[in-house]
């Protein structure tokens, strides 16, 4: 019997097979060691539940932390967040809270003048 992938392994073989189209089924499973009645299980199970219908019984509490909405939507809007929060960081700004709630942008430190 082979390894055991956890769910977010087999979402990320399923997403890494999608991403490349031209690559066949048969070829993309030699590659990364899985058979291809497990993958198309897999894509089938992930297009009807997601991440948790990936799962095995009883596995559901090791996938997400408690408390993570897990709707498509809102990982769409966290990816979205964590990329202007990265732009920012490489143009050197943080973002803080006035006492009266406002938020404002604040250089790191200062503009090399050179």
């Amino acid at each position: 019997m082979g390894k055991q992938l956890s769910p977010l392994e087999k979402e990320f073989l399923i997403k890494t097979y999608r991403a490349k189209i031209e690559v066949k089924l048969s070829d993309f499973c030699k590659m990364n060691d899985v058979s291809e009645t497990s993958m198309r299980k897999w894509i089938k199970q992930y297009e009807e539940g997601g991440i948790e219908g990936l799962s095995r019984a009883g596995e559901m509490g090791d996938v997400l932390p408690e408390g993570i909405d897990r709707t498509e939507e809102n990982y769409k809007r966290e990816i979205l967040k964590l990329r202007i929060e990265n732009e920012r960081l490489k143009k050197n700004y943080t973002v803080q809270k006035t006492e009266d709630g406002q938020t404002v942008f604040i250089r790191l430190s200062p503009k090399n003048s050179k």
